[in-house]
């Protein structure tokens, strides 16, 4: 009966408490259907499961999570009776809390629920493990204690809210998951773009384009820009900017290194700087929140900064941060990938520069370049050689060198074995020929040549020394020529001296041509030709070189054959004048039948001519000064007589008079007094006539003749002289007859002409053996001509060259007195006037002077 009454004592409480049990079951429903429904996010499922529990359970709650570093609970939901409350609870709950202090501690450790008066904390568990804790408290007039029915309940509730957080949690992570993998691909996708375009990239601008144009999509920055650095340099250059304005992009354009901006420090310190809150660019109309500075770093070395600004603030979590740098991992690769192209390029425009300056060097180079294998076939061919020595590249090419004579090829080939072992062959001499058989003598120099592949080779430049040869045997020749030369000063001597110099090393024939004192030409001298025979090319040939001071020259070469110098029966020859101290001698012909004279022949023969007229100046002078002696001593000799002839016959006048007076006294006969002062007057005029004389060659000689000018009428003038001979022409015999034309009038130095005419009176009275003497005047346009004609001992034509220059004479002094200067002080005056005097005469049959004067 006891237990029957025991359990029907239990049914009626059961029974009694059945609607408690139906609210609770409902309220787990309720819980299960708010956590299983997924369109909800994890929050919002807490507040609900909160706001169950408030105020069936509980009059406030309280759902607490753990930090992900399980240090801190954070409040996640909350739910109070009353709003007082609920404030309170907040205000409470918004605070952290330490996981590891107190209660929740405890809870969390033992993975069970705690009461401490009022308030009861359950642990949130799921898959073995603590997410949080769920508190619940109660206030008057619920009972402060939980039952162990409601802490059940309680429990269940927080594991299935822990269940749902984790499948949330599990559900979130998926998703965020997803969608972590749906932007890595994108961003993969993106930079495979980049990488592609910056694998097509050759230059850094292009690559800077290139990164800016597709990394600020990639990235979704609002602007950037990227900077590049030399090897050494101190400053980094803008390469590229994009979003900026122009202002920014002209103040971003050059970046010292040592700066404090971000750019700076990325680059000396070759890490990325993430600006969560300031603008590395500061080039935009509104300044970015963050921004990106990535340095471009390849084999160690910061080649540049690639710097993205974003228009929102960026935290740059680990995934966008790795992505952003492999962009810039990307763009330094590009950028150091297009550095080396360009250098490479460079490297190769200046290799292709240095090999054309090489070729031209080659093509241009006056010396015949080669290059030759070690047995002497031809691999390099420039077009000096083919120049000298008259084989085309094309014909030599691949083919053993053609110009060794074959008695020189052994001595040639083992020169290049030499060379090839590393002995530089420096100006071997060697005798070579032409394509077309001609000999010419080159000098060659050797070396070795390492090609990139293959065996050595031996690079050969040869020089035509032939021209040098010829030049050094020109010059020996015309050193031992001076000094053959300088061997004499007599002029004979040294006449044949010069006609033999150049037989038979440069000509068969040679001869020496002189002007005679009547302007004609005549051989003096030759060497190699017949005796008597003038050679070639002829006095007509020679007077023309010595008139125009010009040489000429004959090849005596034919177009049939080139090789002949008798070509078409000639012979060549050179024709040179002999010139010194301005004027010219003569002339030297050079003539040969074996050979072309060409230019160098003609400069030695001319440098010859011009030391053979020196040598033949030297023997004239020499002459004339030997000469100069002999007129002097004469002079002397003459000047001695002439001067005392006079003052003997004034002395012996002077004392007959004086001792007729003593005799006589005052009875002294006046005529003979009158005679013999007559005597002594004609003595003192002689004396002063050879006085004057001797006065006007030292005013002449020393340049000091001076002219007075003066209107003339030139017929009276010759009356005048004429009048003052008179009476010596009477006592003579010589009839003076006058010719004279009325009004020749002109401006003249009256003094000087009458000196002239003196002298010319004077003479046609000496030489005209009492022989009627004419004098005419007479004018001829603007020309007055005076001629004094007499029909005395006239001049020999041998002597009418030089009868007009000082000391000469054409008769014997023994016989005719005077200095032997009238005529050539005479010419000096006359030519001082502008005018000219000259003679013509025939021995024993008289002499003609004419003077011719202009007008002035």
């Amino acid at each position: 009966m006891t237990m029957v009454a025991t359990r029907l004592g239990e049914a009626r409480q059961y029974g009694a408490r059945l609607p408690e049990i139906e609210e609770r079951l409902a309220l787990l429903a309720e819980a299960s259907r708010l956590l299983a429904d997924a369109s909800l996010e994890p929050p919002a499922v807490m507040e609900r499961l909160c706001g169950l529990v408030v105020p069936i359970l509980g009059s406030a709650c309280a759902l607490r999570l753990l930090s992900e570093d399980g240090l801190w609970l954070r409040t996640v939901a909350s739910a109070a009776a009353v709003p007082e409350a609920r404030v309170r609870l907040q205000a409470l709950f918004s605070q952290r809390m330490r996981a590891d202090e107190g209660v929740a501690a405890e809870v969390l450790d033992t993975g069970e629920a705690q009461g401490v008066e009022a308030v009861l904390v359950l642990p949130l568990r799921a898959r073995g493990r603590a997410l949080g804790t769920l508190t619940v408290w109660r206030e008057a007039p619920e009972p402060a204690s939980f039952e162990s029915g409601e802490q059940l309940l309680l429990q269940e509730l927080a594991d299935r809210a822990a269940l749902a957080l984790d499948v949330a949690r599990a559900y979130a992570s998926e998703r965020q998951a997803r969608q972590a993998a749906e932007v890595a691909a994108g961003r993969l996708a993106r930079l495979q773009h980049v990488t592609a375009e910056l694998s097509e990239a050759l230059t850094a601008s292009r690559v800077a384009e290139v990164v800016l144009e597709q990394g600020l999509a990639v990235a979704d920055a609002k602007a950037g820009a990227l900077w590049g650095v030399e090897p050494d340099a101190t400053s980094a250059t803008l390469l590229r900017c994009a979003g900026c304005t122009p202002d920014a992009a002209e103040r971003l354009k050059r970046l010292p290194l040592e700066g404090d901006s971000p750019v700076a420090r990325v680059l000396r310190e070759s890490r990325p700087v993430w600006l969560m809150a300031e603008d590395a660019l500061s080039g935009s109309e509104r300044p970015a929140p963050s921004s990106a500075c990535l340095p471009l770093v390849a084999d160690g070395r910061a080649l540049g900064a690639l710097v993205f600004t974003f228009g929102l603030p960026h935290g740059f979590d680990d995934d966008e941060r790795a992505f952003l740098q492999l962009v810039a991992h990307h763009a330094a690769q590009a950028l150091a990938r297009a550095r080396l192209l360009e250098r490479e390029q460079r490297a190769r425009a200046a290799l292709r520069e240095a090999h054309g300056t090489l070729e031209a060097i080659i093509q241009a180079s006056p010396m015949a370049i080669m290059l030759l294998d070690p047995d002497g076939t031809v691999r390099l061919w420039n077009p000096a050689a083919e120049r000298m020595l008259g084989w085309t590249a094309e014909e030599v090419m691949g083919k053993v060198l053609p110009a060794v004579p074959p008695e020189h090829w052994e001595a040639f080939r083992h020169g290049l074995e030499r060379a090839t072992r590393g002995t530089v062959l420096d100006g071997a001499p060697l005798a070579a020929r032409r394509r077309d058989g001609g000999a010419v003598q080159v000098a060659m120099w050797t070396g070795r040549v390492h090609p990139a592949s293959g065996p050595p080779q031996c690079l050969s430049v040869m020089v035509d020394i032939t021209e040098r040869q010829r030049g050094e045997a020109a010059q020996r020749f015309l050193a031992e020529a001076g000094g053959v030369l300088a061997g004499s000063l007599e002029e004979e001597e040294t006449l044949e001296r010069v006609a033999h110099l150049a037989v038979p090393q440069y000509a068969e024939a040679c001869g020496v041509f002189l002007e005679d004192e009547s302007g004609g030409v005549r051989c003096v001298a030759t060497a190699g030709g017949g005796a008597g025979e003038v050679p070639p090319p002829g006095l007509a040939v020679v007077a023309r070189v010595i008139q125009s001071g010009r040489p000429e020259t004959r090849s005596g070469l034919s177009e049939g054959d080139p090789t002949s110098a008798r070509a078409g029966g000639t012979c060549a020859y050179l024709c040179v004048p002999l010139r010194v101290r301005g004027h010219t001698l003569g002339a030297l012909t050079f003539v040969t039948s074996k050979r072309a004279y060409d230019a160098q022949d003609l400069a030695l023969a001319q440098e010859l001519a011009r030391r053979a007229a020196l040598a033949l100046d030297n023997a004239s002078l020499y002459r004339d000064a030997r000469q100069a002696i002999r007129l002097r001593e004469e002079f002397l000799s003459i000047a001695s007589h002439e001067l005392k002839t006079p003052i003997s016959a004034l002395q012996l006048q002077v004392q007959s008079l004086l001792a007729g007076l003593a005799r006589s006294g005052a009875g002294f006969d006046l005529e003979r007094l009158k005679r013999g002062l007559e005597r002594v007057d004609r003595q003192v005029k002689r004396q002063t006539l050879l006085v004057n004389d001797l006065l006007d060659v030292s005013r002449l000689s020393a340049g000091k003749l001076e002219l007075v000018l003066q209107p003339l009428e030139l017929g009276a003038l010759v009356r005048e002289v004429a009048e003052r001979f008179e009476p010596e022409y009477a006592r003579s015999g010589t009839p003076l007859e006058l010719s004279l034309a009325p009004e020749v009038r002109g401006q003249w130095d009256r003094l000087r002409l009458d000196q002239v005419f003196t002298n010319l009176f004077s003479n046609a009275l000496k030489y005209g053996r009492g022989n009627p003497v004419h004098v005419s005047l007479e004018m001829e346009g603007d020309r007055a001509r005076l001629r004094v004609r007499d029909g005395g001992i006239g001049i020999a034509k041998e002597h009418l060259p030089r009868l007009f220059h000082r000391f000469e004479r054409a008769v014997s002094e023994r016989n005719y007195g005077g200095f032997g200067l009238g005529l050539w002080i005479a010419r000096q005056i006359v030519e001082a006037m502008g005018g000219h005097i000259e003679v013509e005469s025939v021995l024993g049959e008289g002499s003609t002077f004419t003077v011719e004067l202009p007008r002035g």
